[in-house]
C-alpha cells in the first residue's frame, strides 16, 4: 500500500485535484467574461469590427436614446 497521492485511478493515470464547485481563478473569471463579450457582438453583428466602429454604435445608439427621451418629455409636456 501506498499513500493516497501515490494510488492511481481507474484508468491507470494518477488523480487529479479538482477546485471546489463555484470557485473560479481570477484569469479563468477575466477569459470568461472576455469570451460572453465578444458572443453578445457577434450576435449584435460587431464581431469583427474594430474599436471605431463599435465606439460609432455605441455613440449613434446613444444620440438615440437621448432623442427618444427628449421627445417623450415634450410629450408628456402638450397633454
Amino acid at each position: 500500500m501506498g499513500s493516497s497521492g501515490m494510488k492511481k485511478n481507474r484508468k491507470g493515470g494518477k488523480r487529479q485535484h479538482l477546485d471546489k464547485v463555484g470557485q473560479h481563478s481570477h484569469d479563468a473569471a477575466k477569459a470568461e467574461q472576455r469570451r460572453e463579450r465578444s458572443a453578445v457582438m457577434d450576435v449584435m453583428g460587431l464581431g469583427g469590427s474594430g474599436r471605431g466602429g463599435r465606439v460609432f454604435v455605441a455613440a449613434v445608439g446613444v444620440i438615440l436614446l437621448v432623442v427618444a427621451i427628449v421627445a417623450l418629455i415634450l410629450w408628456v409636456a402638450e397633454i
